[in-house]
């Protein structure tokens, strides 16, 4: 799996930063590859949450069904696939004198196995990158208004 992690410092409080992230209704304001975010379960927040994930990359759709584990308020959690595509998503908040520090974690799998491989050390990547750039500064700039 290709992993990518970005950070970005927010001058804003940390309960106030994973809250926002943690409303799966903010999801698109930010997040720069997704188009739809919504829950197919009751639970909405937290470990046990599972959402219905549909994204672009690079004008190619993708789907997932992801499920919320290690839920730790005010500090972060992950969402692992149940089904779709293989990305796995993390965020961590850790509160700064300035703010908060939120780290972006994400895993994935590009399908087609060497073909796959090979698409994704070529162009995936490298857009993954940006897109994860992107989601950062746009949360940041929602935040800091």
């Amino acid at each position: 799996m290709t992993r990518i992690i970005k950070e970005i410092e927010i001058s804003v409080p940390v309960e106030k930063v994973f809250n926002f992230v943690a409303d799966y209704a903010n999801a698109t304001k930010y997040t720069e590859h997704l188009v739809r975010f919504e829950p197919t379960t009751e639970i909405k927040r937290g470990k046990g949450a599972r959402f219905d994930m549909t994204g672009e990359i690079l004008g190619i759709p993708f789907k997932s069904q992801l499920e919320v584990v290690d839920f730790v308020e005010n500090r972060g959690w992950r969402l692992k696939p149940i089904s779709g595509t293989q990305i796995e998503i993390q965020w961590l908040f850790r509160p700064t004198e300035k703010g908060t520090r939120v780290t972006y974690i994400t895993k994935y799998r590009v399908p087609f196995g060497l073909m796959g491989t090979i698409i994704d050390g070529l162009i995936v990547r490298r857009v993954a990158r940006k897109y994860t750039e992107k989601t950062l500064q746009k949360l940041k700039n929602l935040l800091e208004k």
